[in-house]
């Protein structure tokens, strides 16, 4: 029995997907061991390759190194934060282009409505959203999902981010 054609067809579809491209890589940023491997299945079962990191610090060393087509960020980690994460990323002229989609469970923690934070609060005053927080509504995330999380919904912000 020959099964060459099958193996270069698997391989095919493994390394470029159904379509006969390579897969979009995204990386995520979580320090919760259950959270990327949750994110990670639902991405590859939507076609796209994932790589990970633990924390801020981490995270801009492998967005350095395998330069993802977006990040899934979460704001409360160790060592460096998302948020200090997202304004290095923004300010950093190779990676301020790459799409970004927060998820997050700050709500609950904090009790802020961190979604009206983000999006709402620097379209009503620019002026006095960027002096008290040092954010622009340029630095905005292109993305925002509330753990738990939705899967539908986020495959759906991850096509939006990458226009798809």
């Amino acid at each position: 029995m020959n099964l060459s054609g099958w193996q270069v067809t698997h391989r095919f579809v493994a390394y470029y997907g159904k379509e006969g491209k390579m897969p979009r890589k995204i990386l995520i940023v979580d320090d919760e061991p259950d959270i990327i491997t949750f994110l990670s299945s639902v991405l590859e079962e939507n076609g796209y390759t994932s790589v990970s990191a633990k924390d801020g610090v981490e995270g801009l060393e492998i967005l350095r190194k395998e330069k993802p087509d977006l990040v899934l960020l979460d704001l409360m980690m160790p060592k460096k934060s998302g948020i200090t994460m997202f304004q290095e990323l923004r300010k950093d002229p190779d990676m301020s282009h790459i799409p970004v989609v927060v998820v997050t469970g700050v709500s609950d923690v904090t009790g802020v409505d961190f979604r009206n934070f983000m999006y709402k609060q620097p379209l009503r005053d620019e002026k006095k959203f960027a002096e008290t927080t040092g954010l622009t509504k340029y630095t905005i995330p292109d993305g925002y999902l509330e753990k738990p999380i939705d899967p539908d919904e986020l495959v759906k912000l991850v096509k939006e981010a990458l226009k798809e």
